[in-house]
């Protein structure tokens, strides 16, 4: 009996052997199995975490803060936070398309700088065609500009060089302008031939449209700074200025185009009729603050800071001249307003970048619909001062101490032109 059982059991014990061996390779592949998810999930997680900072909640609830006033919260779209992106200072509808207004105008500066640089200067080309005898001209006179801010300054620097460099003190004859000659911010040609004339001050010549001839000019004078012309119109929000700039970097199809390819916006949040912001356009707060983003961007690239070409709040001439003053927010914000009565039921805009000891450059889009613009304009200037005097402390710049002037002086055109800056 014993040698049949010590043989059993052996048989048994090698069959429990073989069952186990052969569950092996399985039991490896449901190891292998479950691992390949484990890592796919932890892989995904590290690169969200590497590519996309993580979503942080709002540091003030400023949807509270609107309906603590009885506001629509619809009606209202903000989005404030650093530079880099990671602080979310308030948030509300930062994805819903608005109707920007003029702040339109900040990303028409951002193509025309993209497209030109700063110290782009428009050119004024000007041709004699005739003699000149004892001070007096007989001939006619050709003046043909690109120049959106072409004025009364522009003509006193050519009756200038006229009397300087040839001696024509009076002239008889016609002068002549170049289709799409503007002057004093009017584009209709023979009004600016008028004005022109009369601000030459050469005598009564006759005035007609026609283009320049065909040779090399007598003599050129070259315009403002492109980034003179931007502050100048960012300040005073010039519909005229902004309409030229775009059409000069291929009109408001183009600038859409540009917002959407190098900026990133999406295209279903996107629409410009006009770079000056008249119309309807559409913009969400996320895109205007993608948009200061890479002014700021744009603008160090070049040397350049925010406030070469916007204006400071509560110091600067234009429609930021007497906003937040005496807050802490005074001379420490550049940016830019938006304003329409009418379009898309009224809007009143504001949006820029705040200085601050904490956070550093902070930026922010605050858009609100609705015929109330003086009150949207109250409860911008509270919601900033509140949130970031109490949160990140502003700091003032020195250059906002004093009022600038947002263009040079006849004397300093002139001084730039001959050094051919």
């Amino acid at each position: 009996m014993r040698p049949r059982w010590s043989v059993s059991l052996m048989v048994f014990s090698g069959l429990i052997i073989i069952a186990a061996l052969s569950f092996v390779p399985y039991s490896l592949k449901i190891r292998q199995r479950d691992a390949r998810p484990i890592v796919t999930r932890s892989f995904a997680t590290y690169a969200a975490d590497v590519e996309t900072p993580a979503i942080e909640k709002p540091l003030f609830d400023v949807a509270a803060w609107y309906a603590a006033r009885g506001e629509e919260l619809e009606r209202h779209g903000v989005l404030i936070e650093t530079l880099d992106g990671k602080h979310t200072l308030a948030s509300l509808n930062a994805d819903v398309t608005f109707n920007p207004a003029s702040l339109s105008k900040l990303a028409t500066s951002l193509a025309a700088l993209k497209r030109f640089g700063a110290n782009y200067r428009f050119r004024t080309r000007v041709y004699l065609d005739g003699t000149t005898e004892n001070g007096t001209f007989r001939g006619d006179l050709y003046v043909a500009s690109d120049d959106p801010l072409f004025g009364d300054i522009q003509a006193s620097l050519i009756a200038n060089d006229l009397r300087r460099k040839f001696g024509i003190k009076r002239a008889i004859g016609t002068l002549f302008v170049a289709p799409g000659l503007c002057f004093n911010f009017t584009d209709a040609p023979a009004e600016a031939a008028a004005r022109l004339n009369r601000a030459l001050k050469l005598g009564p010549m006759k005035t007609a449209v026609a283009a320049p001839p065909d040779t090399e000019p007598t003599f050129t004078i070259d315009s403002y700074r492109l980034r003179d012309v931007l502050l100048y119109m960012n300040a005073h929000s010039s519909n005229f200025v902004a309409d030229r700039l775009a059409a000069f970097v291929g009109g408001p199809a183009e600038i859409q185009r540009f917002l959407a390819e190098q900026i990133s916006i999406p295209n279903h949040q996107l629409l410009f009729e006009s770079g000056s912001g008249l119309g309807h356009n559409r913009l969400t707060p996320r895109g205007i603050v993608a948009i200061l983003r890479a002014l700021v961007e744009e603008l160090q690239r070049q040397g350049l800071d925010p406030e070469d070409i916007l204006p400071f709040a509560g110091t600067d001439a234009g429609t930021l001249r007497h906003r937040l003053r005496g807050t802490p927010l005074e001379g420490a914000l550049v940016g830019k307003t938006g304003t329409l009565t009418t379009i898309d039921g009224g809007m009143a805009s504001l949006a820029g970048i705040v200085y601050t000891n904490d956070y550093g450059l902070v930026l922010f889009a605050l858009l609100n619909q609705g015929p109330r613009v003086w009150e949207s304009r109250q409860m911008e200037d509270e919601l900033l001062t509140e949130l970031l005097a109490t949160h990140s402390l502003p700091r003032a710049s020195l250059k906002s101490f004093t009022r600038r002037q947002l263009l040079p002086s006849l004397s300093e055109m002139d001084g730039t032109k001959e050094s051919g800056e």
